[in-house]
């Protein structure tokens, strides 16, 4: 194969952790190289690079949500949510940061969690593939999520899905 075509060769871990340290992500990366945002991950993964937010968050998601739950506002807020309480926000668009606050004042205001349940209908405007509601909070809800039988909740997602510390300073 032409060396010069093909540019994977010279992919290491050290080489995508130098890019991500320039604010490139996986995707870029992968298309410089060449090759899919799966083989950047792959490198990263086999080689012991550091994660970034998202594969975090993607490694504590706690639920088996499958293709079209990812187009539900709930879902894409959530990732949202998890990067900022892995980064503090460092690294996320001022539009993403603005989203994300403007949600978190609506389930604040309007006293809601998330509730995932794959048997949930959709529901226009939240979710068009089902899957998603929003609920009024009980007292058994101290997340932004609600726990049911198809949650699967880890220790450090405890952690992640709660309100971020000084919420009322961000909203």
């Amino acid at each position: 194969m032409n060396r010069e075509l093909d540019r994977s060769a010279d992919l290491t871990k050290e080489v995508i952790e130098s890019l991500k340290a320039k604010g490139f992500n996986q995707s870029e990366i992968a298309e410089m190289y060449n090759v899919s945002r799966q083989a950047v991950s792959w490198h990263m993964r086999t080689y012991g690079g550091e994660k970034s937010p998202r594969q975090i968050v993607n490694e504590v998601w706690p639920w088996k949500t499958t293709a079209g739950h990812d187009k539900a506002t709930a879902y894409r807020r959530l990732r949202e949510h998890g990067e900022f309480m892995q980064t503090g926000g460092g690294g996320m668009s001022e539009d993403t940061l603005d989203r994300l606050k403007k949600w978190w004042k609506k389930l604040r205001e309007e006293n809601l969690v998330v509730e995932f349940d794959p048997n949930i209908a959709p529901i226009p405007g939240i979710a068009s593939r089902g899957g998603f509601a929003y609920r009024k909070r009980t007292v058994g809800d101290d997340l932004l999520i609600r726990v049911n039988e198809f949650t699967e909740l880890t220790e450090e997602g405890e952690m992640i899905w709660r309100w971020p510390p000084d919420i009322e300073s961000l909203i």
